[in-house]
């Protein structure tokens, strides 16, 4: 009889084993070493902030910051073209408060991203596929975030008001907001301590939208240490790293629940896309905290220390 127990109890403890086993397979498949050789791979972009000012050949400031307008509304904010600061081999965007700035007293960031401005046919620079990396540290700002992303070549063709054409939705064909990496203090309502968030937005912004996201993702003292964030960009995935370690993949064959049946779209972009790194403040208790709680006597500086893309 105890010999029976006994068996059963092995048999068990057995089972818990293997169940145990298998979702620490599973649960540590994000946790895999980064195994990309770039050394295999040509360069096709590099900035290490080495000089006194933005480069503008690789660079220009935020939406609508350009022809003689130094501030434009951003949100809950405003993108200032003063708050983009390169000192000391780093890229500095700056988020400050203003009672009496250009745009009326508020939170004025710096931004700078690779697509054209008016008078500018093509974007400073733009890629289909390849790897994505930065090196940078950000601040702990309660109701905004630090952001690397890339957006599609056409902004989700304009003449489709600002999303995708009905022909190509669920394809791609018309790309997809790849946000590398964003930094909320808090998620709808939720205080976010030491956490990044990796989303993909598709089919423009309006009736089509769909997303599909990988948040709490822990970064030990995010706000404290430089960390690297990497985006490898493949026909056919993508794939997430943070300090040489994937934290999430997402394939192109992605299934959606759509009235109770399984859809297939495609979310890997099949265009071009141009880099942005901004900081943004949203508006008073908006999804990620309310940006009042800051201390508007400080400066919150999100530090870069290079940006490098390259090509299979």
């Amino acid at each position: 009889m105890h010999g029976g127990k006994m068996k059963k109890i092995c048999i068990t403890t057995l089972i818990l084993i293997l169940l145990i086993s298998s979702f620490c397979i599973a649960g540590c498949a994000e946790k895999e070493p980064f195994e990309l050789d770039i050394s295999q791979m040509k360069l096709t972009f590099e900035d290490n902030f080495d000089g006194d000012s933005l480069d503008r050949s690789k660079w220009n400031y935020g939406f609508d910051v350009e022809e003689g307008k130094k501030s434009a509304p951003r949100r809950g904010g405003f993108w200032a073209q003063d708050g983009v600061i390169v000192d000391g081999g780093n890229l500095i965007l700056r988020t400050d408060w203003r009672e009496d700035g250009e745009n009326g007293a508020g939170w004025y960031s710096g931004t700078a991203m690779t697509c054209r401005q008016e008078g500018q046919d093509k974007h400073l620079f733009s890629q289909k596929y390849g790897y994505f990396e930065m090196r940078c540290k950000v601040p702990f700002f309660i109701g905004g975030w630090g952001a690397f992303w890339l957006m599609p070549y056409d902004d989700f063709a304009h003449e489709h008001n600002n999303q995708t054409a009905p022909e190509h939705l669920n394809t791609g064909v018309d790309g997809t907001e790849i946000d590398v990496f964003e930094s909320p203090f808090s998620y709808l309502g939720k205080s976010k301590n030491n956490v990044i968030n990796h989303a993909v937005h598709y089919d423009g912004y309006k009736d089509y939208l769909k997303t599909a996201s990988k948040v709490d993702v822990k970064v030990n003292n995010l706000y404290d240490e430089y960390h690297t964030y990497g985006f490898e960009w493949r026909e056919d995935c993508y794939k997430f790293y943070v300090d040489g370690y994937l934290t999430w993949q997402i394939n192109s064959d992605h299934y959606i629940d759509q009235k109770g049946k399984k859809v297939k779209h495609n979310i890997v972009s099949q265009v071009e896309e141009y880099m942005l790194l901004s900081f943004e403040v949203e508006k008073e208790d908006g999804w990620c905290g309310d940006p009042a709680k800051n201390d508007k006597s400080k400066n919150y500086d999100f530090v870069i220390d290079y940006v490098r893309v390259y090509q299979f």
